[in-house]
């Protein structure tokens, strides 16, 4: 008898259609290509995977803090084990109560990686793309670590129950595109991706960054709604979150460009050097060092001079804290996210070898710390991203997005010094000055809240607008 012939069997197990006892699936499949570098994303910190270059586990993470924003506004702090709940039964999670751990009835799969292209290279701090990558140094001599360059293609495949739930999972997987990215320091624009074909960009994404075409992708869902926002809570939401485009509603054909458009609008807040005297972050170079500009006009540096090392000679005296700035602690900048490191230059101007003495503070961090407690946290994500969003016609815009999100409740930014925290530097995050103060960034001075500085300012030097 002759052996059958029989076609080889697949090595890719057949995709369910319904789950086990349960509602019947539904899927789509994506391809996705990287327009800004990717960080970081794998298992070991600062090292590129050699397998799974994008995991699924990495996106379902993403997926869920943006299905987290699309509909939290729908449950109140005191439901909030029902939000919990229902975001269980969708993602699936650890055990709740006397409820055993769920497994997610989202399915996501991953293929087709391609134009994986690693990037090696050193990242001098006058490149624009330094202010989102600047991570990646490591100490004197070491080569930073690498990221995945711009270009990088793979295929999702979504699965999700059909109907009510498929949806917010379509709406989750669109907030992510549009707003989040791959890896770290996606809220500073880092591994953003578009949709490859054509047809489905025009089916997944909009004409431009209006509120009408973001409100007609999300349907009823309340987005961009600042009048609706409810008290601050530390989760964040697109209810009341703001949202900032270029000024004349410019679009770029290569989405780099238009992140390094937004990057630098936030770059210019915080360290700028342009207008006049009382209206610039920083003052600008001397002629004759023209490499390396003047003092920062924000609070921080001078506040921790003051609290660094108390004492005489704790600084050099050319340094010496402005009058204008108090030892009263105020940390404005704390609200873009923690921890902020602080490297004071240690070299004096247009030398190379002589030093400040006393030298300037070192070890420097602002993180926060709840009331009554003494151990400080240096993780707190930005409610500020700054992207390209793609479009339909495979264009990108520049955007500022500002979630709607409160501080932790109790919580307060603190100094920290060579790991030791100093209970004098305790402030609430919406404090832009201490009472004492004569803020020398004349847009501190009667503003209630660093959003409300940073969206005014974007008006007013007309480097955007809101949507």
């Amino acid at each position: 008898m002759s052996p059958l012939n029989l076609p080889t069997p697949s090595k890719d197990a057949p995709r369910p259609l319904r789950l086990p006892g349960g509602p019947k699936l539904e899927s789509f499949s994506l391809e996705l290509r990287t327009v800004t570098p990717i960080l970081g994303g794998a298992p070991v910190p600062r090292q590129l995977p050699t397998v799974d270059v994008i995991r699924a586990p990495s996106l379902r993470g993403h997926l869920r803090f943006w299905w987290r924003a699309l509909h939290g506004h729908a449950y109140s702090d005191a439901s909030r084990l029902d939000f919990a709940k229902r975001e269980r039964d969708l993602w699936g999670g650890m055990s709740l109560g006397k409820e055993e751990p769920r497994r997610s009835l989202v399915s996501l799969c991953v293929s087709g990686v391609s134009d994986a292209s690693p990037d090696l290279a050193s990242i001098h701090p006058s490149e624009p793309s330094f202010y989102a990558l600047w991570p990646t140094r490591n100490g004197d001599g070491d080569a930073p670590s690498p990221r995945w360059n711009p270009g990088l293609r793979f295929t999702l495949e979504v699965r999700a129950p059909e109907g009510v739930l498929m949806q917010e999972v379509r709406n989750a997987f669109r907030a992510w595109v549009l707003f989040g990215g791959y890896g770290s320091r996606t809220r500073r624009g880092c591994g953003s991706v578009t949709l490859v074909d054509p047809k489905e960009r025009e089916s997944w994404l909009p004409k431009d960054a209006s509120r009408a075409e973001l409100c007609r992708l999300f349907g009823d869902l309340p987005f961009l709604r600042p009048d609706l926002a409810g008290e601050p809570r530390d989760l964040p939401l697109f209810r009341g979150a703001r949202l900032y485009r270029g000024h004349r509603g410019e679009s770029h054909s290569i989405g780099n460009e238009a992140w390094l458009q937004a990057l630098g609008w936030l770059r210019d807040f915080r360290q700028g050097t342009a207008g006049a005297p009382d209206d610039r972050p920083r003052n600008p170079a001397p002629d004759d060092d023209k490499k390396r500009a003047r003092r920062s006009n924000w609070p921080e540096a001078d506040k921790i001079r003051h609290h660094a090392r108390p004492g005489p000679r704790a600084y050099p005296e050319e340094h010496a804290p402005r009058e204008q700035y108090t030892r009263s602690p105020a940390w404005p900048r704390a609200g873009f996210g923690l921890p902020i490191v602080f490297h004071f230059q240690q070299k004096k101007r247009g030398t190379a070898k002589e030093f400040y003495k006393p030298a300037e503070p070192e070890g420097v961090q602002l993180q926060w710390v709840m009331d009554q407690e003494r151990e400080a946290r240096d993780r707190l994500a930005s409610p500020l991203i700054v992207k390209a969003m793609p479009l339909a016609n495979g264009r990108f815009e520049p955007i500022a997005l500002w979630l709607e999100r409160g501080y932790p409740q109790g919580g307060k930014v603190v100094m920290v010094q060579s790991n030791r925290l100093i209970e004098a530097t305790r402030a609430s995050f919406d404090t832009l000055h201490a009472s004492d103060d004569k803020p020398l960034f004349k847009r501190l001075r009667d503003a209630k809240s660093l959003r409300d500085v940073f969206f005014t300012w974007l008006s007013d030097t007309r480097k955007a607008r809101e949507v």
